[in-house]
């Protein structure tokens, strides 16, 4: 299956690297809203555990962040509160961040596997008081209910329901699809994001306020050859939880309106050539030790796949020369790197928890 992809608007999207941000802004609307007018735009594919794709508009995700922004406040979520998101990337993850941002509350995703003492951390450290979940990450809020008295609702996509939780598909299927967005600023506070690595002690939030995405738009233009180009389509294995995941993957491909594929590999390189294939990805963004494995396993990449790859951004360590190498051979592709992510984004020595 390869879904039929939607020429962005050249105009309208190269025009967003140059503004400035304007009074209001909100970035759940420059990465959605604005695009949803046109029913037929397309925003994610969605390639399940078993292998099935699934494609969703702008039009699509902004409906059910209307939804999930009602449910929010019906849930007593207010500006400034903290709304955790413990998802793998799946489309509930991104509509969650969407519902969170647009109604002025902070976006707190996280991994939805980190060890326990990590994930207590993150909670207590961010004062989030509800929680987006699915069955992985909710077996370890059970287990840690008691140490997080500020967290008073849960909810759950898998459906489940009980004591201050709430089934996903039961509390949407009655929401309103409409919303108003918040008229927040780029200066504004919108997500707290976690360093990637659990061993680290106590580990500081990075804040990102809703024009993090403007910053970001130039260095995503120059590491993907004059992006957009017609057709292309954005994979990256990085989780969203990430600073690299958003800034890097979904703030400025979504701010340009281009789709984005999610598909988890399960680290196994023949799996992310066989989805590279099977999408006609043009755009991926991957770490270092990724694109080293895919290398090692592959190295006949040209012959074994019929690949349409366009553009290859590379994030940590700089990649070894045989490696470079590889890429222009066999993927017909010269490897750029992705900017480091620090706190320009917001001063360093902001107190996270202050409301934005």
């Amino acid at each position: 299956m390869n879904p039929e992809k939607m020429i962005p608007d050249q105009t309208q999207a190269h025009a967003g690297c140059t503004r400035q941000a304007a009074q209001p802004f909100n970035l759940a609307v420059d990465l959605c809203q604005r695009w949803a007018a046109d029913r037929g735009r397309l925003a994610l594919y969605y390639d399940d555990p078993d292998g099935r794709t699934w494609a969703y508009s702008f039009w699509d995700l902004q409906r059910e962040a209307n939804r999930l922004s009602n449910v929010l406040a019906a849930l007593g979520t207010l500006a400034g509160d903290r709304v955790a998101i413990i998802l793998p990337p799946r489309p509930e993850a991104l509509i969650a961040q969407l519902a969170a941002c647009q109604m002025g509350a902070i976006a707190v995703p996280m991994a939805s596997d980190p060890v326990d003492p990590a994930m207590a951390h993150r909670l207590r450290d961010s004062a989030a008081h509800l929680a987006i979940v699915d069955a992985s990450s909710r077996s370890q809020i059970d287990a840690l209910r008691q140490q997080l008295p500020l967290l008073r609702q849960i909810i759950d996509v898998a459906g489940e329901a009980g004591d201050g939780i709430h089934s996903w598909p039961r509390v949407r299927e009655h929401a309103s699809p409409r919303y108003t967005p918040l008229a927040t600023t780029a200066d504004d506070l919108a997500m707290l994001v976690y360093p990637d690595k659990t061993n680290v002690g106590a580990p500081q939030a990075l804040p990102l306020t809703h024009g993090a995405v403007l910053a970001v738009l130039g260095e995503h233009v120059e590491a993907h050859d004059a992006f957009p180009q017609t057709g292309d389509l954005l994979w990256s294995p990085i989780d969203w939880a990430s600073a690299v995941g958003l800034t890097s993957v979904v703030f400025p491909t979504w701010h340009f309106g281009v789709p984005l594929l999610a598909a988890n590999p399960g680290g196994d390189p023949h799996r992310a050539f066989a989805l590279l294939e099977k999408h006609a990805v043009r755009n991926a963004v991957v770490t270092t030790e990724t694109l080293s494995a895919m290398m090692v396993s592959v190295p006949n990449a040209r012959s074994a796949y019929d690949l349409e790859l366009r553009t290859l951004a590379c994030t940590g360590e700089p990649p070894s020369q045989p490696v470079v190498r590889w890429a222009r051979e066999q993927l017909g592709v010269t490897i750029r790197q992705t900017p480091a992510v620090g706190p320009t984004m917001r001063q360093e020595n902001d107190d996270p928890r202050q409301a934005g």
